[in-house]
């Protein structure tokens, strides 16, 4: 009797055990879902007055520096995030309306409806893709153009820049502008973007801009330093 309960005993031991390794294995697959869950969820409502980016930026066709430039959150309300943007080396600075998912609503010079699509669609994914159409308008001279959008997250990645390393969401974007009132004038962006949920911001950013279907400009821009109100 002894002998038979000591068999049992083992065999409810091993069944256990193997429980605990399959229990193992599905938590380690889902680990990386529920984590970066929880990294897109903090950016979405980690952003706050105060809240500091500094960026250079770099012509990629001539290798020279462009400018550098420091992003500071003003304002935070349930539907908008306001920066304040100042360039080095010069004076005064310009003020950006975003909505919360970091697309532009309008600036000094652009008014976009609803908005830009430059931003991310939460929760970000491996994946997730998006298509979006939009007008731009000038406020200045009047000019306007219908802009369609289409970007996806096409990977995880970790990537270093001068203001750290960081775990982030590469989203790639392609933009169509064609003006309002002559179509055949159009205006090309492609936009990869690293956004870094642990900043609630893009760490790099590489532009190519291309008219009437010609590069005329490609450029980057890389996060420098970052920091929140004490």
């Amino acid at each position: 009797m002894t002998t038979g309960r000591a068999l049992e005993k083992v065999h409810i031991d091993r069944h256990l055990a193997a429980l605990a390794v399959i229990l193992l294995v599905v938590l380690a697959a889902l680990l990386p879902s529920v984590l970066t869950a929880q990294s897109q969820s903090s950016a979405d409502n980690g952003v706050q007055v105060g809240d500091r980016w500094t960026f250079d930026s770099r012509d990629e066709i001539t290798g020279l520096p462009g400018e550098s430039f420091t992003r500071v959150v003003t304002e935070v309300s349930p539907n908008e995030i306001i920066l304040r943007e100042a360039t080095r080396g010069q004076s005064g600075f310009g003020v950006v309306v975003y909505d919360r998912n970091w697309n532009r609503t309008e600036n000094a010079t652009f008014k976009w409806k609803p908005n830009d699509g430059r931003g991310i669609q939460s929760p970000l994914a491996v994946g997730k893709e998006w298509r979006y159409g939009l007008e731009e308008r000038n406020t200045k001279t009047g000019n306007a153009w219908k802009v369609t959008l289409l970007s996806k997250v096409t990977a995880q990645e970790t990537i270093k820049v001068a203001g750290g390393t960081f775990d982030t969401f590469k989203i790639e974007t392609r933009h169509h502008d064609v003006s309002a009132t002559d179509p055949s004038k159009t205006w090309d962006y492609e936009i990869v973007g690293w956004y870094a949920p642990q900043v609630n911001y893009w760490v790099r950013r590489n532009f190519v801009t291309k008219v009437q279907k010609r590069t005329t400009e490609t450029t980057s821009q890389e996060l420098t330093d970052f920091g929140r109100k004490p």
